[in-house]
């Protein structure tokens, strides 16, 4: 039997019979095992579901009209289990407690096209069912918390994580940004060392190299190795500071715009912009509710309208840094 390997990840130990790409092993003593992580199986206690009948909980469509599903995932065993069915033929399933995942995939498709789901998705649906909210949001350390930069996909969370990165800040977490309460304060979890970047990013940004390795050879998005020399990577939790919400509804031709926002307002886009949210039952959405409510009562939280121009990230990162400090 292949010895176990562990990781800590979005405040987590987990263990896994593969290595994982872009997590550095990491054992925290006298902590028992979070979720148990089998890649290339599933077990047979569990795999002896898929072929029975089973309920449909989630649908994602095609991205094109004629597209097949991207997304299909069911529960087994009245429950159990959940079942995630992707359109490239990687499939999870993990259970409804949070505590263990499986993961197949098919050629020509390896082990880093699955690690992509597993360490985003799938590990975020899990933390979910473990009753933690997490933000879709990349996080920086600054002054000793976290500020924290919130979006949905596509904004440019992760290109300006990487240009805080650039600038000598300690990143936090890319994409998925786990919270919790400890002591009455909130506090923001670690995520792995590697920022997730389309290579239109980080080619047309000065202060980020011009060449990437791939995540994997199958996707065009390319990773910045957190782990190198001209990198810091936050491997800790830190109290929460203030969370920044990338907002392009405004377009502004010279200078970005940061606004305060009251509670009241900030809870609805607080609440569209927690990682995995179309996949919460209706109980699970009121908890999330609940700590969203408590969330903006105790945290700064700011709209950004930013200048629609990749080569004006580094000002909008000094102007985030200059309101931030000025608090």
């Amino acid at each position: 039997m292949r010895k176990k390997l562990f990781y800590s990840i979005y405040g987590l130990q987990i263990s896994s019979n593969e290595k994982l790409p872009g997590l550095r092993t990491n054992i925290v003593p006298g902590r028992p095992t979070d979720i148990a992580v089998n890649l290339g199986f599933i077990p047979d206690k569990i795999s002896v579901h898929l072929s029975q009948s089973n309920t449909v909980y989630h649908f994602e469509p095609g991205y094109e009209e004629k597209d097949p599903p991207h997304l299909i995932v069911h529960t087994l065993a009245n429950g159990k289990y959940f079942h995630f069915c992707y359109d490239d033929r990687i499939t999870f399933v993990c259970d409804r407690a949070g505590t263990t995942v499986s993961g197949v995939w098919q050629n020509p498709l390896e082990l880093e096209d699955a690690a992509l789901y597993l360490l985003g998705p799938i590990l975020g649906f899990m933390l979910r069912l473990r009753g933690i909210t997490c933000l879709h949001a990349g996080g920086v350390v600054v002054e000793g918390k976290a500020l924290a930069l919130l979006g949905p996909s596509g904004v440019g969370k992760s290109t300006l994580t990487a240009s805080f990165g650039a600038a000598g800040y300690p990143v936090l977490t890319d994409d998925i940004m786990v919270l919790r309460i400890e002591d009455r304060v909130i506090q923001a979890a670690s995520g792995y060392g590697r920022i997730r970047l389309y290579p239109d990013s980080f080619k047309n940004l000065e202060e980020l190299p011009t060449e990437l390795p791939r995540l994997t050879p199958n996707w065009e998005k390319c990773y910045l190795d957190l782990h190198s020399n001209a990198f810091k990577f936050n491997c800790d939790s830190v109290p929460l500071g203030t969370i920044y919400i990338l907002d392009w509804s405004k377009i502004y031709p010279d200078t970005s715009e940061i606004m305060p926002m009251s509670p009241a307002s900030a809870v609805p886009l607080l609440a569209v912009n927690t990682y995995r949210s179309e996949l919460l039952d209706s109980s699970m959405r009121s908890e999330e509710f609940y700590f969203l409510t408590r969330l903006a009562s105790q945290i700064k939280i700011k709209k950004v309208h930013p200048v629609d121009d990749i080569s004006k990230i580094p000002q909008l990162r000094q102007s985030i840094l200059d309101d931030y400090c000025s608090e």
